[in-house]
């Protein structure tokens, strides 16, 4: 049965087609527009098509191309997860052809001091393997230091979900986001894993099939629960109301996400690697431009 879109959810078709080309190898940017413009000065920020962007890609193809090796004997796989969205992400390393699995933190080590003339070039070595501004507010705590404390934890996955069945998104969003207690003081499990990083890691194990592909009330759930950028994104362009329930957050983002799979071609939908993941993805980018400048009037007229 055919679905009529509402004005808010055919923009974001629109936004999504009119970014499209941008995954042609032989794409050229018109002379003019913002919004094209803005998004190819960087694809980590704001391509809505997250499998496509540079860090994302590198690591589908380094960490994620066999999923049996997750979590691994060892915990090297849950180590090489947290270290890339911890501690990577984003970063000239993680966009050069030089990214890598690490199987220990010794061979982490080692692989340092090989890439010192390398880093070197970029004035700084911590600035070759960190962007502390990758998701676009600065972390002060994301540091390569990290990485030894993330190899310490490469087990916990395997202890907390030692089951036949995967764990359920909402149970592994949980356990990122929990607390320990240390000397009487709650502090983040995981250091540098905040709600935002929890979910991208969530959506990085399900587009790699180490999770299963959530529902699209289940993943609305968890955009009620983040409360940021594609909430934000849903309220700017009319699809909730500002004070929306979570169920009314859940039901909106199923109807997009019903609409679009309506509208899109299969072609479409298998080039920008489309799914509940993807979509929060783009609403996230959505507001992104709106807060780098570019008002949703001028998305509007330019899509």
């Amino acid at each position: 049965m055919y679905i009529q879109l509402s004005d808010a959810q055919e923009m974001v078709l629109r936004y999504l087609r009119h970014l499209l080309p941008l995954l042609s190898p032989t794409f050229m940017p018109p002379p003019s527009g913002k919004v094209i413009s803005k998004v190819i000065t960087n694809f980590d920020l704001f391509l809505p098509f997250r499998q496509h962007a540079p860090s994302l890609a590198n690591a589908r193809r380094k960490i994620y191309a066999d999923i049996n090796r997750f979590p691994g004997e060892d915990g090297a796989g849950f180590f090489n997860v947290l270290a890339f969205r911890g501690v990577f992400f984003g970063s000239p390393f993680a966009i050069s052809n030089r990214y890598r699995w690490f199987s220990s933190i010794d061979e982490w080590n080692d692989f340092r001091m090989e890439e010192k003339e390398e880093a070197k070039k970029r004035g700084d070595e911590e600035k070759y393997y960190v962007k502390r501004n990758c998701y676009g507010q600065t972390q002060k705590e994301r540091s390569t230091e990290l990485l030894l404390k993330y190899w310490d934890q490469r087990l916990l996955w395997s202890q907390k979900f030692n089951k036949s069945t995967p764990p359920s998104i909402t149970e592994v969003y949980r356990w990122l986001t929990s607390n320990e207690i240390i000397d009487d003081v709650a502090t983040t499990l995981f250091r540098n894993i905040g709600s935002l990083t929890a979910l991208l890691i969530c959506g990085d194990l399900i587009e790699a099939g180490i999770l299963l592909m959530p529902t699209a009330q289940e993943w609305g759930g968890l955009i009620d629960s983040l409360a940021m950028g594609a909430k934000s994104a849903m309220s700017l362009l009319g699809l909730i109301r500002q004070n929306a329930s979570k169920s009314n957050v859940s039901d909106a983002f199923a109807s997009l996400d019903s609409v679009l799979r309506q509208e899109l071609t299969e072609e479409e939908k298998s080039l920008m690697g489309y799914n509940v993941v993807m979509l929060e993805h783009a609403l996230c980018k959505i507001k992104r431009l709106t807060s780098r400048g570019i008002a949703k009037a001028t998305i509007l007229d330019e899509i």
